[in-house]
């Protein structure tokens, strides 16, 4: 992702901040059911942005030790490659943004960092993917738990199109890897 289109991603993170914010004292003041309901929509909104900012990362990095890409979890399952040929994973997957692009260049990398890359890429959205379902707990004291389940939801079949995007290409990448490293 370009440094122009991260400024705007920023951007639009403090503009709905600020609308969420200004929502929340709207309905304090004057209960309106549709403001409510679109106040705790921003409001799940901001908290997605901020797990993808600030928590995940934060999680991923204290487990770094553990995410290299011949562990296990990382390896390619019998079950995959039929996955995503019924999704059509290649078809789409050049549609998504990847927020440093640099880090999945084999012309930029050796390609063990690459596979690391991918791999630290899987990981951290495979944990957005499970932080995104807290805001049900917001439910307790604002009700409206569809809502919040639905956004939830959103937030993590978001973040499972970029799992996918990365478990469909490092295989590639692996094979590359095998065959320049002998």
């Amino acid at each position: 992702m370009t440094r122009n289109k991260k400024i705007f991603l920023y951007i639009a993170y403090f503009i709905l901040i600020l609308i969420t914010l200004g929502l929340f004292i709207i309905t304090r003041l004057d209960f309106n059911p549709v403001l409510f309901t679109v106040f705790i929509s921003t409001f799940t909104t901001i908290f997605h942005f901020t797990i993808r900012f600030s928590f995940a990362y934060i999680i991923c990095n204290l487990i770094k030790k553990l995410i290299r890409y011949d562990a296990w979890w990382f390896r390619e399952k019998p079950f995959e490659k039929m996955l995503y040929r019924i999704l059509f994973v290649k078809k789409w997957k050049e549609t998504l943004p990847t927020w440093n692009e640099g880090d999945f260049k084999v012309s930029l990398n050796e390609s063990e960092i690459v596979l690391n890359n991918m791999c630290f890429a899987e990981a951290y959205h495979e944990v957005c993917m499970v932080l995104s379902f807290i805001p049900i707990i917001f439910s307790i004291w604002w009700g409206q738990v569809w809502v919040f389940f639905w956004t939830s939801l959103g937030g993590a079949v978001f973040d499972s199109l970029f799992v996918l995007i990365q478990r469909f290409n490092r295989p590639r990448v692996l094979k590359y890897y095998n065959r320049t490293k002998n």
